[in-house]
């Protein structure tokens, strides 16, 4: 049995860092062990910890300052537990085990979570990866579409880029759509690009048809004030929910009859969305990113095109038509189709197998050049 050690920036629930965990949670305990190095201390621990995993928080003080003391703990943790593999996971992870393994080569995976940048930090990423990406042994991606931004517009070599999709536990049988008014969930953090707004302003379609529907809010950020004053605005401040940051998602979506994502821009694979389906509800998104490979429009629920209002508020009517009648048919197909392609079992067998291969193919080459 071998050791990966996980690098991550928090335990707070980020897409990121959720992704670490189920690495850490996952995988096939006769094989590999997972031991979690953060910095900075979040709710994930406690899921960490139930499932017995080690985790350690070594709080950085920010900044570029962080990045020496983040390698330096890097380093001693390895000193430590002698893994046989290193996992980063976002940038900040990601620069201190490259920079913890400038002058100790170990095999060694770096997970990419988004598909584009807004503004300047498409353009430092291309940097970090051209100056520091030598060091990396192997790219991973959460889904088949971002192999093309990575060695497009990142400049990653397509034969170190590996392809794993994420993936969800997905029940034996969903849970049975609500009994409520028509509800449509949205679980993104409040940014621009995340285009709640666009969300609000389909809404007024929606209520034309279904005078009693409610549109949830999970999540915060720094556009709340402002979407809260355009509910305000368009006379929907009833019917729209501002939940804030919620620990409850697969509550909110037993609640609810559909799920929205409006965004136009870095968005991979979201777990929103598989969760969505895991829990047969249909999905309203924009088709950006890894989308379109996980939403199969019509059957799963409906692709439309980011910035589209009229588009988005005749999916959201068409979806809750759909859960509304007396035999949905969204719901459940997005359901099966998370069973039988996203299912965690799976994800977590691939994520062993590339963990083998990346260690293997480093003992084949001590081999050889001893």
């Amino acid at each position: 049995m071998r050791t990966v050690l996980i690098v991550m920036p928090s335990l707070a629930r980020g897409g990121a860092e959720r992704h670490g965990v189920l690495l850490a949670t996952a995988l096939d305990p006769a094989h590999w062990t997972a031991h979690v190095l953060a910095f900075a201390d979040g709710p994930f621990r406690a899921d960490l910890e139930a499932a017995g995993v080690p985790v350690e928080v070594v709080p950085l003080p920010g900044g570029l300052r962080s990045v020496p003391a983040g390698a330096a703990a890097v380093r001693r943790t390895i000193d430590r537990i002698a893994p046989a593999l290193v996992s980063a996971h976002h940038v900040l992870a990601e620069t201190a085990v490259r920079r913890a393994l400038a002058r100790r080569p170990l095999p060694n995976i770096t997970w990419k979570h988004t598909y584009g940048h807004i503004g300047h930090r498409g353009l430092r990423e291309r940097a970090f990866e051209r100056l520091t990406g030598g060091a990396v042994t192997r790219y991973g991606a959460v889904c088949h579409t971002q192999v093309r931004y990575l060695a497009d517009e990142l400049g990653l070599a397509p034969d170190r880029i590996s392809v794993v999709p994420n993936a969800v536990a997905v029940p034996a049988e969903p849970p049975p759509l609500p009994a409520g008014p028509p509800t449509v969930l949205m679980v993104a953090a409040m940014r621009a690009d995340k285009d709640h707004d666009l969300v609000l302003q389909a809404w007024p379609t929606v209520l034309e048809r279904h005078p009693d529907a409610r549109l949830r809010f999970a999540g915060d950020g720094p556009c709340r004030e402002q979407l809260e004053a355009k509910a305000v605005g368009l006379g929907i401040a009833k019917s729209v929910e501002f939940l804030g940051v919620r620990d409850d998602t697969e509550d909110l979506l037993r609640d609810a009859h559909l799920l929205v994502l409006a965004s136009y821009a870095v968005e991979c694979f979201p777990y929103a969305a598989l969760e969505a389906m895991a829990t047969g509800r249909g999905v309203v998104s924009t088709n950006v990113g890894g989308l379109p490979e996980m939403v199969d429009d019509g059957v799963t629920g409906r692709l439309v095109p980011p910035h589209d209002g009229d588009a988005l508020g005749r999916a959201l009517l068409e979806g809750l038509d759909d859960a509304t009648a007396p035999d949905p048919q969204w719901g459940p197909a997005g359901w099966d189709r998370a069973r039988r392609v996203y299912p965690l079992d799976l994800w977590a067998a691939r994520v062993g197998a590339l963990f083998d291969d990346l260690t293997s193919a480093d003992r084949t080459y001590e081999r050889t050049s001893s």
